[in-house]
Order: structure tokens, then C-alpha cells, then sequence
């Protein structure tokens, strides 16, 4: 394996790589594959596919490649991109890690500015989160599978003074955890959406 070089200054959290390691998170993925290191974004949303591309170019200086694959559930072609780099895989492991089931937030990122914070926040909410008209009142809820994980994102709310409840039974499988914001209000002030259609879904129920 070639190993690329990176940008010069692309040691560091960034509220860019921040924006990374949340999509990754999310509908991303980092793994090593024989002898690939791989940093892969699969999303339906070209809104966030198209940020993730511009971010991962503004922090790596690498090109991505681009392809489709099939959803499991639909069968229908979803778009994703992807960089092969060890050294930049290297790079954010040192902030989190990526696995569906058990992913973690590690403490470079868990003690960064708030300014930092947000916007991991806010991209993960893009990928995990939605915005619900329950019973005529607007709640947000964010999926996963990992409880962990979730209150881990639980106790960076709090930070912001956003309060959160986490329940459990949703999915197919009834085996996703969901937390639920109920003050949407606040959550739009201190955190909203990069999405564009998920914002004015927040902006219409606040």
C-alpha cells in the first residue's frame, strides 16, 4: 500500500474534522481491510455528502473517490464516498471510534471548546437524528444501537443545557435506542441542523 501524504496542519481538532468523525459515526465507517485503511460515507442526503467531501479535502488534502451501493433495505443505489489513507485513519482514531454497535467518543473530543462540540453535534444529528410531529407537538428523537454511545451525546447536551430522556424499543428489531428532545426551542438555539430540510422541519415545530 502507497502511503498518501497529508496536509501539513491536518494534526489537530477541527471544528471541520469534528463535523468528520460525527458522519462517521453516523452513516460512515472507518475500518482496515487487508491492507486498506478506509474512511467510507454512505448517506441518500447529497446536502451532507457534499459537506463531508469539502471538509475531508479541507483537513486531509486528499482526493476521495466516488461510487453507489445497494441498500440492504430498499435495494436501491445509495451514493457514498470514500479515502484510503492509513494516516489519516490513524489520525481519527485518536478521537473516536466507529463501530455501529459499540462506537465511543474519546477525550480530545469530549474536552474540546464548545464551538467544537456544536459542531459535532450538529452533524450527527444530520445523519441519526429527526424531527417528529408527535401528538401535535414537534420532539426530536436520535438513533442508535449503542446505548454507550448515546450517553455520551446525552452529557455534551447538557453542556449546551439541552435536556434529553433515552428510551429504548424502536426498530424493526426493537433493539434501537432513541434519545428525545422535547424542548426544541433550545436545542434551536444552542445546536439546529446543517441539513437544510431538517432545519426548517425544527423551525416550523419549535
Amino acid at each position: 500500500m502507497v502511503t498518501k501524504n497529508l496536509k501539513e496542519d491536518f494534526e489537530g481538532l477541527t471544528i471541520a474534522k469534528a463535523r468528520i468523525i460525527a458522519h462517521l459515526i453516523g452513516d460512515g465507517c472507518a475500518y482496515k481491510s487487508n491492507h486498506d485503511y478506509n474512511i467510507k460515507y454512505e448517506v441518500k442526503d447529497l446536502e451532507s455528502l457534499n459537506s463531508f467531501e469539502v471538509d475531508m479535502i479541507f483537513v486531509y488534502g486528499l482526493k476521495l473517490t466516488k461510487g453507489f451501493k445497494n441498500s440492504g433495505i430498499t435495494g436501491l443505489p445509495i451514493p457514498f464516498i470514500r479515502l484510503r489513507s492509513k494516516l489519516a485513519y490513524g489520525d481519527l482514531l485518536k478521537y473516536a471510534t466507529f463501530n455501529s454497535k459499540d462506537w465511543k467518543i474519546k477525550g480530545q473530543l469530549l474536552n474540546s471548546s464548545k464551538e467544537i462540540k456544536r459542531e459535532f453535534l450538529k452533524a450527527f444529528f444530520d445523519d441519526e437524528g429527526s424531527v417528529i410531529n408527535e401528538h401535535g407537538k414537534g420532539i426530536i428523537k436520535l438513533y442508535s444501537i449503542n446505548r454507550r454511545g448515546l450517553k455520551q451525546v446525552r452529557r455534551l447536551l447538557l453542556e449546551f443545557d439541552i435536556k434529553s430522556q433515552l428510551s429504548y424499543g424502536y426498530g424493526a428489531k426493537r433493539n434501537v435506542y432513541a434519545l428525545l428532545i422535547k424542548e426544541l426551542d433550545s436545542f434551536y438555539k444552542e445546536i439546529g441542523f446543517n441539513l437544510k430540510r431538517k432545519q426548517n422541519k425544527l423551525t416550523s415545530l419549535k
